[in-house]
């Protein structure tokens, strides 16, 4: 049996041991049962299924001033760094559809972050460097891995960015004041979902590749962050501490039909789906420990 129908009935036992569950309102949520996937208690952050979905690829403080990217391996839950040689912060992995990319951000050591793009089947990188300080953050690849768009705060307020693979053929996507953050393509590959500040806290919005047709999606007092679009572009979950503490929340892809995946005392962070949108893995703090969950949100 694989490890994916190995996880689904793990998942499945778990919650017919609850009481019946269903996505509520948000107002009024049903916590569902989780799976955790890790037990070290390390700040962790940007957990990410590769596409082969039996591994999952994070960052993790091993230290004060040193992060790295780790590689789950979900059958036999065993960890290794993604690049054993990597001599100073990475975060933001991000891969692409088709297996031959994955981007991610890299510290420079000056305060600066620069964006680098790995091309596993030729065996060599493409970088964006930023010239001083400033980040070069939040990659996400198109779905035809064709594009990749970044964030960087290039001659003001930080902006969105696409470039192809090979660190070419750069485009502003968005404009105005405010900043702009965690890009996540719908699959069609015709709109980029997004956070930004520019009217205010952060609120969640989609945009055109032409930089057109910009859609609010969400209206709350607090942060609603870290947008990512399920594999079926139905449904956008995130994070947001709309109702205090910060939990994690799934929306209809036009923003409607608010529900709410967790219920905890602490923060939940980082949510992002596994490859047929099934689950979502986030982050979760307990008690000064955090560790990566699974919930399935299969209704």
């Amino acid at each position: 049996m694989s490890y994916s129908s190995r996880l689904s009935m793990a998942v499945a036992a778990a919650l017919l041991l609850a009481s019946p569950l269903g996505f509520s309102q948000a107002e009024d949520p049903v916590k569902l049962k989780e799976v955790r996937l890790t037990d070290d208690g390390r700040l962790k952050r940007d957990p990410v299924f590769q596409p082969d979905g039996e591994h999952l690829v994070y960052g993790v403080d091993v230290s004060t001033d040193l992060i790295k990217l780790l590689r789950l391996n979900l059958e036999t839950s065993e960890s290794a760094p993604l690049h054993s040689d990597a001599p100073r912060s990475e975060l933001e992995p991000s891969f692409s559809a088709n297996g031959r990319y994955h981007a991610y951000s890299q510290n420079t050591g000056n305060l600066s972050v620069k964006l680098v793009i790995r091309d596993d089947k030729e065996q060599k990188n493409a970088e964006l460097v930023p010239q001083g300080r400033g980040g070069m953050r939040s990659p996400a690849f198109s779905p035809d891995s064709t594009l990749l768009a970044y964030c960087f705060a290039e001659t003001g307020p930080q902006h969105i960015f696409l470039v192809t693979p090979q660190a070419k053929e750069k485009k502003q996507l968005t404009t105005g004041r405010g900043i702009n953050n965690w890009p996540t393509f719908t699959p069609d590959g015709q709109r980029i979902v997004f956070s930004s500040s520019r009217e205010g806290d952060f609120e969640i919005y989609s945009i055109n590749l032409a930089g057109k047709d910009l859609r609010r999606l969400t209206e709350s007092p607090r942060q609603d962050i870290r947008p990512r679009v399920s594999p079926d572009g139905s449904e956008i979950v995130f994070a947001s501490s709309r109702n205090g503490d910060q939990e994690i929340y799934v929306m209809n892809l036009d923003g409607s039909n608010v529900r709410r995946l967790t219920r905890n005392p602490e923060r939940d962070d980082y949510p992002s789906w596994n490859v047929d949108g099934s689950k979502v893995v986030y982050l979760s703090e307990r008690r000064g420990r955090f560790d990566l969950y699974l919930v399935d949100v299969t209704r």
